[in-house]
């Protein structure tokens, strides 16, 4: 019974973090929408100097950002859930909720 309950809260958790996120209760992280419109505005320019580079260059360049881009999602993923494995703590710790599981059998259910 413990498993299926845990694996109920790892498929919550999953939808809730692929909502959409122009909800309510969507955290807005201040400069965000700054830094976001200002890597717009250099795109143009930053894809002629791509272009302008040597192939070798130009190829290493393109898989360096692809990389970052990968490490930036992955890294945004693991904060997220990060922040829910310590409000359940939190909740535990403060007796509302029971944990059954350690934190690191809870991060399993939740990145299914």
């Amino acid at each position: 019974m413990q498993n299926k309950v845990w694996e109920q809260v790892g498929d919550f958790l999953n939808k809730l973090r692929c909502e959409n996120v122009t909800r309510d209760s969507a955290v807005e992280v201040p400069g965000y929408r700054n830094t976001q419109q200002e890597l717009e505005e250099m795109r143009g320019t930053c894809e002629a100097i791509i272009r302008s580079l040597p192939e070798g260059q130009r190829q290493s360049l393109l898989e360096w950002m692809a990389k970052l881009e990968d490490m930036n999602s992955l890294e945004g993923q693991k904060a997220y859930c990060q922040g829910y494995v310590d409000c359940i703590l939190l909740l535990s710790g403060l007796g509302l909720f029971r944990q059954e599981l350690s934190p690191e059998e809870l991060m399993k259910q939740i990145q299914r």
